[in-house]
C-alpha cells in the first residue's frame, strides 16, 4: 500500500543527506586548513534548499492530517511554522539572557588571582642601624650597618583573594539593566508585532481565497452562459433576427467572462501561495490534492469613529510602546554619562599568601578604598554626554512620529474599509436590480428566440452581478483584517515573566 506523500519523505530524506554531505565537505575543508578563506556559498545554498525542504514543499495532510483548514487551523500553522515569527522569538529569549547576564554586574566581583614568577638575581634587603642611618651596607662581616640578606625567593609562588565593590560600577551597571530589561520588552513588542502582521497576510489570504472559491463554479457557468448566448447571437444574426451591434456586444461580454475567469483561478493561486507561505506549507495540489479552506464569510459589522480607532491603536500598537522604550533607554544612556563623571571609587577586601620561605608572614589580609580618575576620558565623556542628550532629544521626536504614523496608517485602512463597504452596498443592490429585472422578463417573454436570448443575457448579468458581490465581500472582510492590523486588536499574547 502507497501513501501519497511518500515520495516527499524519500525527497526529504535525499534532501537531508545532501545537506548533511555539504557541511561534512565544507567542515573537512575547514579543518585541513584552518587559514584559508571558506566559500559559504554552497553551505547556504544547502541550507535554504533545506528550509524550501521544511518550510514549503510539505503537505497540509503531512503537518496537520487533513486538507481542509479553517481560519482558526490557518493562524495555528502560520503562528507556529513562520521563520520571522521563530526568529522574533529567539531575539526576545537573547534579549532575556542579556538581561540577566548584566543584573548580575551589579553584584560585588569575587577575584582569584596567582602568580609563580622566577627571578634572574636575587633580592636582597637590609636594615639601617639607628643613628648611622645612610651608611652604604657591606657583604662582609662587621657591626653597625648590617650585612645584606635574602628578602625573597628568586621562586615564588603567590595567590590572591580579593573581593572588591564599586558604588560608580554600580551605578553604571544598574542603568545597563535597566536599559536590558527594556530591550527584553522591546523584542516582545517586536515579536508581537510580527505575529499581528502575520495573522494579517492570513486572514486577508483566507478571506480572498474563501471569495475566490465560491466565485469559481459561478464565473465557470459565466462562461458558459455567455458563450451559448454567442452561439445563438450568431444564429439569429445569420437568420437576419438581430443586429450586428447585438453580436458584437455577446462577444465583447463573452470574452470579458473568459477574462474573468482566467482572473479568478489566478487570484485562487496567488491567494494560495500567500497563505500557504505564511503557514510554510505546500501551494501544490501534487501530493494530496492541496489544501482547501472552508467557512462561510458574511457581512462585516463595524462601526466606531475614527479618533476611537486612533486612540485604540495608539494603546495597542506594539510600535508606540517600542518607540517609548526606545526613548528611555537614551535617558538612560544620559544618566549613565553623568555617572561617568565621578571618579571610581572600590572598595576591597582581600586575603593574599605568598609561599616565600623568607617571609615570616606568609598570609595577611587586607582592607581598603581605591580611587581610580582618567583626566583623557574625563574629557572624552563630554561628548559623549552631549550624544547622549542629541539621541534623547532624537528618540522622543521619533516617538511622536511613530504616533503619527500609526494614526494614519489605520485612518488609511478605515477609509479603505468604508470604501469597501459602500462598493459592497452598490454590488448587492445591483444584483436586487438584475433579479427584479429576470423575473419581469421571465413573466413576460412570448417564448420566441430573441426574447429567451435576452432572458439568457439577464442571467448572466446576475451571474456577473453575484460574482462581483462574492469577491466585494472578500476583499471587505480583507479590508477589515487590515484595519484591525492596523489597529493592534487582531492579535494579542501576554509577556513571559
Amino acid at each position: 500500500m502507497t501513501f501519497p506523500f511518500q515520495g516527499y519523505v524519500r525527497w526529504t530524506q535525499i534532501g537531508t543527506l545532501c545537506v548533511a554531505i555539504a557541511l561534512l565537505s565544507s567542515c573537512r575543508s575547514a579543518m585541513v586548513n584552518p587559514f584559508r578563506t571558506l566559500d559559504y556559498l554552497p553551505v547556504t545554498d544547502a541550507s535554504s534548499a533545506m528550509r524550501l525542504v521544511q518550510h514549503r514543499i510539505k503537505p497540509a495532510t503531512a503537518v496537520t492530517g487533513k486538507r481542509f483548514l479553517s481560519l482558526d487551523d490557518c493562524r495555528a500553522l502560520a503562528l507556529g511554522n513562520n521563520l520571522e515569527l521563530q526568529a522574533a522569538r529567539l531575539e526576545e529569549m537573547t534579549k532575556e539572557a542579556i538581561r540577566y547576564s548584566t543584573q548580575t554586574r551589579l553584584l560585588p566581583h569575587f577575584i582569584f588571582s596567582g602568580d609563580l614568577s622566577e627571578r634572574d638575581n636575587q633580592r636582597f634587603s637590609y636594615s639601617e642601624v639607628l643613628g648611622r642611618e645612610g651608611t652604604p651596607a657591606g657583604t662582609g662581616g662587621g657591626t653597625g650597618v648590617t650585612n645584606y640578606s635574602y628578602g625573597h625567593e628568586r621562586s615564588t609562588w603567590y595567590y590572591v583573594l580579593e573581593s572588591r565593590w564599586s558604588p560608580t560600577d554600580a551605578a553604571l551597571a544598574y542603568y545597563v539593566t535597566r536599559s536590558s530589561a527594556n530591550d527584553k520588552t522591546r523584542a516582545h513588542y517586536q515579536k508581537l508585532r510580527v505575529a499581528q502582521k502575520l495573522v494579517e497576510v492570513v486572514d486577508t489570504a483566507y478571506c480572498r481565497l474563501i471569495a475566490l472559491q465560491q466565485a469559481l463554479p459561478l464565473a465557470e457557468n459565466l462562461v458558459r452562459i455567455r458563450n451559448e448566448v454567442l452561439r445563438k447571437s450568431g444564429q439569429l444574426l445569420e437568420e437576419k433576427l438581430a443586429r450586428t451591434e447585438d453580436y458584437a456586444r455577446a462577444e465583447q461580454k463573452a470574452a470579458r467572462s473568459r477574462r474573468l475567469l482566467s482572473k479568478v483561478r489566478n487570484d485562487i493561486e496567488m491567494a494560495r501561495n500567500a497563505l500557504a507561505s505564511a503557514m510554510a506549507l505546500s501551494p501544490d495540489y501534487s501530493f494530496d490534492g492541496g489544501f482547501q479552506v472552508v467557512g462561510n464569510l458574511s457581512r462585516p459589522v463595524f462601526d466606531a469613529q475614527l479618533s476611537e480607532m486612533e486612540m485604540t491603536a495608539i494603546r495597542r500598537r506594539p510600535e508606540a510602546y517600542d518607540a517609548g522604550l526606545a526613548y528611555l533607554n537614551s535617558v538612560n544612556d544620559v544618566k549613565r554619562a553623568i555617572v561617568k563623571y565621578f571618579p571610581r571609587v572600590s572598595g576591597f577586601w582581600r586575603y593574599a599568601c605568598d609561599k616565600d620561605k623568607y617571609l615570616y608572614n606568609k598570609n595577611w589580609k587586607e582592607v581598603g578604598i581605591s580611587v581610580y580618575f582618567d583626566f583623557v576620558e574625563w574629557l572624552a565623556n563630554l561628548d559623549e554626554s552631549k550624544a547622549t542628550q542629541f539621541k534623547a532629544e532624537k528618540s522622543e521626536r521619533e516617538l511622536g512620529a511613530v504616533a503619527l504614523g500609526i494614526t494614519s496608517q489605520v485612518r488609511i485602512a478605515a477609509l479603505k474599509f468604508f470604501d469597501g463597504m459602500e462598493e459592497l452596498k452598490t454590488a448587492e443592490t445591483s444584483v436586487g436590480t438584475l433579479r427584479r429585472v429576470l423575473q419581469a422578463t421571465e413573466v413576460r417573454l412570448s417564448m420566441d428566440s430573441v426574447e429567451r436570448l435576452v432572458v439568457e443575457e439577464t442571467r448572466a448579468d446576475l451571474l456577473e452581478a453575484k460574482i462581483a458581490r462574492i469577491q466585494t465581500l472578500g476583499e471587505v472582510n480583507a479590508a477589515l483584517a487590515a484595519l484591525q492590523s492596523s489597529m493592534g486588536t487582531n492579535y494579542s499574547e501576554p509577556m513571559s515573566h
